[in-house]
């Protein structure tokens, strides 16, 4: 892959209300436009809100900023490793174009990390999969669960993405 020299293997994911730390390995294999496009994004760490989702199970989900994702292909992301189904750890990419998601006007970039059983991308319009680019560390899944559990009983958490 091109630039992959440059490339770490991980990215970190950060709580800083919580104090938790979470690794996932980049899957350079099986997902290298997504990976790198999310590499570009993580230049600087970047902080946002993460909620719990509504459709797809045991997820947080992150919006990406628009104008972090412009001058990357994820808005002409190409089907990659693509599931329907992730697993415990998963780490997919969607992107909605404008008008697609309940007619918003904006495109909507989504970083889907799941944190327990059972989970599926089923949404009201349908099943959309995502690309499957990065996988929790195992020795962080029960870090991770417990996030998923706090944005259920506290809402919206701050994170912190960034290169490991």
């Amino acid at each position: 892959m091109e630039g992959r020299e440059n490339m770490s293997n991980q990215i970190k994911l950060s709580f800083p209300h919580h104090q938790i730390e979470i690794w996932a390995d980049l899957l350079t294999e099986k997902a290298p436009i997504t990976c790198k496009a999310i590499w570009e994004i993580l230049e600087t760490p970047l902080q946002v809100s993460c909620k719990h989702a509504m459709y797809t199970g045991k997820e947080l989900s992150i919006q990406l900023p628009q104008e972090r994702c412009d001058t990357t292909p994820l808005h002409e992301v190409a089907p990659e490793n693509q599931t329907c189904f992730p697993a415990v750890g998963d780490l997919l990419f969607t992107y909605m174009p404008p008008y697609a998601w309940n007619g918003i006007p904006a495109p909507i970039y989504d970083l889907g990390c799941f944190y327990g059983q059972d989970c599926r991308t089923f949404f009201p319009m349908g099943w959309v999969p995502g690309n499957r680019f990065a996988a929790i560390r195992q020795e962080d899944l029960e870090a991770f669960a417990l996030m998923g559990a706090k944005a259920i009983q506290e809402g919206q958490q701050t994170i912190i993405l960034q290169r490991a």
